[in-house]
């Protein structure tokens, strides 16, 4: 059995060689795709949260500068009696 697989390996080395090589190489190539995919995401999501950061600091700085009767109908209250109901 052992002297069958020997001789197909000497036989058939060198498809045996050049399969192996199509295999990593494209293993290769799917493992950068990945780890590009990944770092893309990565930075979508950092973007997003920077985004939401300044859109937050702008909508503080806002509400800052509006009075309390202001700011209740902005939220759709009703200013009466020196409150919002």
């Amino acid at each position: 059995m052992i002297g069958l697989v020997g001789a197909f390996f000497s036989k058939n080395w060198i498809s045996l060689a050049l399969v192996g090589g199509i295999l990593l190489g494209v293993g290769a190539i799917y493992m950068k795709g990945r780890s590009d995919g990944s770092a893309s995401a990565e930075h979508e999501a950092k973007t997003a949260v920077a985004n939401q950061i300044t859109e937050r600091n702008d909508t503080d700085a806002k509400v800052k500068n509006m009075s309390r009767p202001d700011v209740c109908l902005a939220i759709g209250g009703v200013w009466r009696d020196d409150g919002c109901q």
